[in-house]
C-alpha cells in the first residue's frame, strides 16, 4: 500500500509539473506614443496590455473593464513644453473615460482609426480624432464649449518595448 501512494505522488507531482510548464506566462508589451500638433502643443502617452492574450486590434470605449488594456496615461505640454496636465484613463484594465475611445493594431504596433484620449470635465483637454486624418487637441472651457487649441494631419509616433 505505501508503494502505490507513493507511486501516485511521484505520478501525480509529474502532471502538476507538467501542467504548470506548460502554462505560457504574460508577455507584457509597453507603448509610447507621441503627437505634436502645428502649434506646438504635444502629448505623450503610455498603454500596456498582455501580448500573448491580446487580439489583433485593440479596441477600447467607453467607462469600465477593458478588453485587453492594462493601463494608459496620456500628458499634455504647452509650446514651451510646460506640462498641463495627466490623466490616468485605465489603471488595472478598467477605463474611467465616459468618450474615451483608443485603437490599436498589435500586429503593426500602430494606433489607428478614432482616438479620444483625455479629460472630459470644463477646463480639461483631450486629443480627439482620426489616426492618419486629423488629431485635435481639444480644450473644455468653463461652459462646456470645446475649443480647438491644436492640430495636426493625424500624424502619431509610436514606440513598442517588449517586457
Amino acid at each position: 500500500m505505501p508503494r502505490i501512494f507513493v507511486q501516485l505522488v511521484i505520478v501525480t507531482s509529474l502532471a502538476l509539473s507538467l501542467l504548470l510548464t506548460s502554462i505560457a506566462p504574460a508577455e507584457a508589451m509597453t507603448v509610447n506614443f507621441t503627437w505634436q500638433g502645428n502649434q506646438g502643443y504635444s502629448a505623450t502617452g503610455t498603454f500596456n496590455y498582455d501580448q500573448k492574450t491580446a487580439p489583433a486590434i485593440l479596441s477600447e470605449k467607453g467607462v469600465g473593464t477593458t478588453q485587453a488594456l492594462e493601463s494608459l496615461t496620456v500628458s499634455f505640454a504647452d509650446p514651451s513644453n510646460h506640462p498641463i496636465k495627466t490623466y490616468n484613463t485605465i489603471n488595472d484594465g478598467v477605463s474611467t473615460g465616459k468618450y474615451f475611445q483608443f485603437n490599436f493594431n498589435t500586429m503593426t504596433q500602430d494606433i489607428i482609426g478614432s482616438i479620444d484620449v483625455g479629460g472630459e470635465l470644463p477646463g480639461d483637454i483631450y486629443l480627439k480624432g482620426k489616426v492618419d486624418t486629423d488629431l485635435s487637441l481639444i480644450q473644455i472651457s468653463a461652459s462646456g464649449k470645446e475649443n480647438v487649441i491644436d492640430s495636426n494631419l493625424g500624424t502619431i509616433l509610436v514606440q513598442s518595448i517588449r517586457e
